[in-house]
């Protein structure tokens, strides 16, 4: 996926993440406002997995890898007030990109911290 810098009107692979994330976290808003939910229900791993796609690091990183530091930021949406357009999420969504960019640098630095790998199973591995 090629992506050009904000002078040609295209988002980088940063902004796009950003806005994956903003659009994930706006849909926990709206479905908080619409039905009762769960801790259980806030886990996407569905997105998780686009966003280490659009990132190149799906083949080499798994999203249960990162599930935890995602949901950290995702669940903070419960104390934001939601917004016509979601801009408010925008810090979060940021926040929460800086936190994933964090994370896959210590799983990089530290393979062994890899889902499954103190136990020898690798999910990646398939």
């Amino acid at each position: 996926m090629s992506q050009v810098n904000q002078n040609n009107k295209y988002m980088s692979t940063e902004e796009l993440i950003i806005e994956l994330i903003i659009q994930d976290l706006r849909f926990f808003q709206v479905n908080m406002k619409v039905r009762s939910i769960r801790e259980l229900d806030f886990c996407r791993f569905e997105m998780l997995e686009l966003i280490l796609k659009v990132w190149g690091k799906g083949e080499e990183i798994d999203y249960f890898d990162l599930g935890d530091r995602y949901m950290e930021y995702v669940k903070e949406v419960k104390f934001l007030p939601l917004p016509y357009y979601g801009d408010l999420l925008k810090p979060l969504a940021i926040k929460c990109y800086k936190g994933l960019v964090n994370r896959v640098k210590e799983l990089e630095e530290n393979p062994s911290n890899k889902y499954g790998e103190a136990g020898g199973y690798n999910r990646m591995e398939r």
